[in-house]
């Protein structure tokens, strides 16, 4: 049976295994709308799928950051970060007009599919990360 792989670097193990398959997602996702649809399609795509995997890695440093220095106050300030950052995003969401070149369908399910393998991969990363705590 091969040996489940286990996550030594912590925070910045999860960071670093939750990007790469965000990133490739983001890529993939962008390559399909440019040739099924638009340049401006795949454009979108790509740009969602960024501002995903950013606004995602900024939570995950914030974690680490505070988990390194006052680890009792991580989770309380990074559920304030997460909640911050929602509002602040529905705010730009509706008073920044969208310019002119995006592509709505292309960048809803560019965003879309990073928000699904991001997930995904905290997720498994993060399991593995905590076998190695507690076993």
């Amino acid at each position: 049976m091969a040996k489940k792989p286990v996550n030594r670097r912590g925070w910045w193990g999860i960071l670093l295994h939750a990007s790469w398959p965000t990133l490739i997602g983001a890529g993939l996702t962008a390559v399909i709308f440019l040739m099924v649809e638009s340049a401006a399609a795949g454009l979108s795509a790509l740009v969602a799928g960024v501002i995903v995997w950013i606004l995602s890695a900024i939570t995950i440093l914030l974690i680490a950051l505070i988990w390194a220095r006052y680890r009792d106050l991580a989770i309380p300030i990074a559920m304030g970060a997460f909640v911050a950052k929602i509002v602040i995003l529905g705010l730009l969401l509706t008073v920044v007009p969208p310019p002119a070149w995006l592509h709505t369908n292309g960048a809803a399910i560019g965003a879309l599919v990073s928000i699904v393998v991001w997930q995904a991969a905290e997720v498994l990363v993060f399991i593995h990360t905590r076998r190695l705590i507690y076993k």
